[in-house]
């Protein structure tokens, strides 16, 4: 079948529905934008004295760690998040559409692009592992990789909640997100005294927490712009508070394993991130969608946003490519770790990465135009599918997509029951997606 000519600008601000957010899916590239080149900035990886040194800025340089007070930009995520599945799921129970035929497409979407990603790097590690590559290096190159994929587990489970979550808002409003609010920093406070694995629960709650700040978006209850500057405020003073007397890291990302950390396992610290973020967007909303209503404007949110998902999951493989080509060679000079010369090169460092992205996201976004699955799954199949693919992937987090241990260096046990997961909810066939000309150019879209 031919491939269809783009749409034009016009075209797109046409067949855009007048109710459309714009500023949510604005945010959503954003958000994207900052966390690819954030990554690509503070990642530390020279060679030294003949030892590869990798590692994060803020391990170095701790000054830094006040930056990800403005870069760590989840929050965004979740509860932009928020706003999309309150107005995704009301119109699909509106419709009469079963809670799991709901989550299984919202999955899918959000699911299909980590199959090429888990297509290219299992067979390619396992590859280099017999070619002689050292497995450890392996180990760290496809961790650095699949790291992207965390927000997937968090996010997927967030997702599957939404039903319960809005009906619970939509009943106690603020007494709902107090509650989530209370359980998280019940969670942090058995973490904090020793409780294993108690903490790790905190990636539910926490985000489920900011996830909720959406659903007051959805029913147009943002605070005006006084409000909102208060908002703002409010939460960063907070922030100030629980990082100088609370003992919360001052890093809203991870640091180094083992050190405490408000990202691994999610601290409420994030949570109250989100709350003061949430002020900043309500206090800009206003000119912001005034500006997005130009046709080139809001047609290049819509271009970015069509690739998001594949932006977001393959950048660090970019970099990976980028150090791997580069580093070993000998071609990128020697440098120190963070010295005058390592902070000139950044920007070339930025481009090249952003040159192999290019690449990536021209062979791998059609994954992002997925189609309706065809079956119609029960609510068990479907809450499996969620707790096996958030598990498939938080194991691979862990191990990485390469394990010298196992046969070929495959991490078969994660991969099975990722891919169980996958295939009850309907990720891993094939189907086709609606015509882009029969279909509003922004259900493009993609994000959380």
């Amino acid at each position: 079948m031919p491939s269809q000519r783009p749409l034009t600008a016009e075209e797109v601000h046409r067949l855009t529905p007048p109710d459309r957010n714009r500023f949510a899916d604005l945010l959503r590239v954003i958000s994207i934008i900052v966390v690819v080149v954030g990554h690509w900035l503070i990642a530390v990886v020279v060679v030294s004295d003949g030892e590869w040194v990798t590692g994060r800025l803020l391990e170095f340089v701790p000054a830094t760690r006040w930056a990800t007070w403005v870069f760590q930009v989840m929050p965004l995520f979740f509860f932009v998040g928020g706003y999309a599945n309150a107005a995704s799921w009301s119109a699909a129970a509106a419709r009469g559409v079963p809670w799991a035929v709901w989550v299984r497409r919202r999955s899918r979407r959000l699911l299909r692009p980590v199959v090429p990603l888990l297509a290219l790097w299992v067979p390619l590690a396992a590859l280099l592992g017999l070619a002689g590559v050292p497995g450890e290096l392996l180990q760290l190159g496809s961790q650095v990789a699949f790291i992207p994929a965390w927000f997937l587990a968090a996010y997927v489970l967030v997702v599957a909640a939404a039903r319960p979550t809005f009906a619970a808002h939509r009943r106690w409003g603020l007494g709902a997100l107090v509650g989530l609010v209370a359980v998280a920093v019940a969670v942090d406070a058995a973490h904090l005294s020793g409780t294993p694995v108690v903490g790790y629960t905190n990636f539910f709650w926490v985000w489920a927490a900011v996830h909720q700040l959406g659903y007051f978006w959805y029913d147009s209850r943002l605070p005006g712009s006084l409000g909102a500057v208060g908002l703002a405020l409010g939460g960063y003073a907070v922030l100030a508070l629980l990082t100088t007397v609370g003992g919360y890291p001052v890093a809203m990302i991870g640091i180094e394993p083992g050190q405490r950390s408000n990202n691994s396992p999610t601290s409420i610290a994030l949570f109250v991130l989100g709350v003061a973020q949430f002020g900043v967007v309500a206090a800009v909303r206003d000119p912001v969608e005034r500006w997005l209503r130009r046709t080139r404007t809001w047609a290049w949110v819509v271009a970015a946003g069509a690739v998001a998902m594949t932006v977001y999951l393959w950048h660090q493989t970019a970099l990976v490519v980028v150090a791997a080509l580069t580093i070993p060679t000998g071609i990128w000079p020697e440098t120190g770790v963070a010295d005058l010369r390592w902070w000139l090169l950044r920007p070339l460092w930025v481009v090249l990465c952003g040159l192999v992205l290019v690449v990536l996201v021209r062979v791998f976004a059609r994954f992002e135009r997925v189609g309706e699955p065809r079956s119609r799954p029960g609510r068990i199949r479907a809450a499996v599918g969620v707790v096996a693919t958030t598990a498939g992937i938080g194991l691979l987090l862990a191990g990485g997509l390469y394990d010298p241990a196992q046969t070929a260096g495959m991490p078969l046990t994660a991969l099975g029951v990722l891919f169980a997961g996958l295939g009850a909810l309907g990720v891993i066939r094939n189907h086709p997606a609606a015509d882009l000309r029969t279909a509003e150019p922004t259900e493009q879209v993609t994000g959380p």
